[in-house]
């Protein structure tokens, strides 16, 4: 359970992630490094009022990774429970066209699952890692296991932006917020 409700999480970061890049100001809400190479170009003038939707950004995920860090160690269900109330309450926002507001909640809502994914030891926003994982255990460590679930991550994350992006963006919204919903349903009761 604990594997496929991880999977969901990656699915849903794709979705947030293409949400956020294509209609909120060009940051990622989950991909930090992303939006810190981006705000090197921006701090060199090229575009410097993208420094703004990358703050929110980075902000928001810190935020909210430190918030999911606070919340007990054993507990999986309950912080996906308040991603899920930040991931709804995005949805108001973003129809009335607030982008600051959503970028802030939805990059909120991604630091607090990487927290939860650090608890269920897989990458569900971090992908460079999961890619690395993959690469040392099929090759250094001959662990084919360890190697398909982490591409199960990547593909997932895929898929998940694939689903936002053929929808329209309050619509694309409901994906994550499907997936997180059912993560939270299928780590109910189990130990961190």
């Amino acid at each position: 359970m604990r594997a496929w409700a991880g999977t969901l999480l990656a699915c849903a970061a794709g979705a947030v992630n293409l949400v956020a890049l294509t209609a909120l100001g060009g940051a990622f809400a989950g991909i930090v490094t992303g939006n810190l190479v981006t705000a090197g170009d921006a701090l060199t003038g090229h575009d410097p009022a993208r420094l703004v939707p990358i703050g929110i950004a980075v902000g928001g995920f810190t935020l909210g990774a430190l918030l999911w860090a606070a919340s007990p160690r054993a507990a999986l269900a309950l912080p996906l429970v308040a991603e899920l109330v930040l991931l709804v309450a995005a949805v108001p926002f973003q129809l009335a066209g607030v982008e600051p507001v959503v970028l802030a909640l939805l990059a909120a809502a991604l630091g607090g699952q990487s927290v939860v994914g650090l608890r269920l030891h897989t990458s569900t926003t971090y992908m460079t890692g999961a890619l690395t994982t993959a690469a040392h255990a099929a090759v250094a460590e001959r662990d084919g296991r360890a190697a398909v679930a982490a591409l199960r991550q990547l593909l997932a994350l895929v898929v998940g932006a694939v689903a936002a992006a053929l929808l329209p963006t309050a619509v694309a919204l409901g994906v994550p917020i499907v997936l997180v919903a059912a993560a939270a349903r299928l780590l109910r009761g189990s130990p961190a």
